[in-house]
């Protein structure tokens, strides 16, 4: 169903419902890590904790509040449900292949940042054979918002953007789908003048009557 945002009550009895997750929830400083070269490697990629402390050596400490998402080159694939799903056996479960994140990098997150959001570019949090959904269990018991099957990061830098996922308040609704879109400053002029550009990162925008 293309991009979609899972509430905490996705994974958690007590976690918050669509109508219940609070607006700054759903927008944060963008943090994007880029395993595209491993996860080409290894359709079954996790990103670890070591990718997390790399992306911070190269841009400093995660935000705080932040919106921190896997960029695999994932979104690549869509239109495929093979490719997607990586697999010929689309109703077997059990064969999909594709990228996702690993528990302990989401521990790590859990534990020593503070994070809105987070994200990938493929069709779960989990890497495909994870079949317990320790991702899930472990964010929805935490607060935090997950996106799925975002697009076009590659549109956006690693650090300085900001993404914003205002999803619907489906009332008692545990997902949707979700328009994702970044923000990004740039320096346009001598003078320090800055001009925002807007980018849209979902794969699929439904139709919605907002009342």
């Amino acid at each position: 169903m293309g991009t979609h945002f899972d509430a905490p009550s996705h994974f958690s009895k007590t976690g918050w419902r669509l109508h219940e997750v609070p607006i700054d929830k759903m927008m944060g400083p963008g943090v994007v890590v880029d395993v595209k070269s491993k996860a080409a490697k290894n359709r079954d990629y996790a990103v670890s904790v070591d990718d997390l402390l790399k992306w911070e050596s190269k841009y400093g400490r995660i935000p705080d509040k932040a919106v921190v998402v896997m960029n695999s080159g994932w979104d690549r694939y869509w239109g495929n449900v093979n490719l997607a799903f990586g697999t010929d056996m689309f109703n077997d479960t059990m064969s999909y292949h594709f990228p996702g994140w690993h528990v302990d990098s989401v521990q790590w997150l859990i534990t020593n940042r503070n994070i809105n959001i987070l994200g990938v570019d493929t069709p779960s949090t989990d890497p495909a054979q994870e079949h317990k959904y320790p991702v899930h269990v472990l964010a929805s018991a935490h607060s935090i918002v997950m996106l799925e099957s975002i697009a076009n990061l590659d549109d956006i830098p690693a650090s300085g953007a900001m993404i914003y996922a205002p999803v619907a308040k489906y009332y008692e609704g545990s997902g949707a789908p979700v328009r994702v879109f970044a923000s990004v400053n740039d320096d346009v002029s001598s003078s320090n003048k800055f001009q925002t550009n807007v980018l849209t990162f979902t794969l699929v925008i439904a139709p919605i009557i907002f009342r």
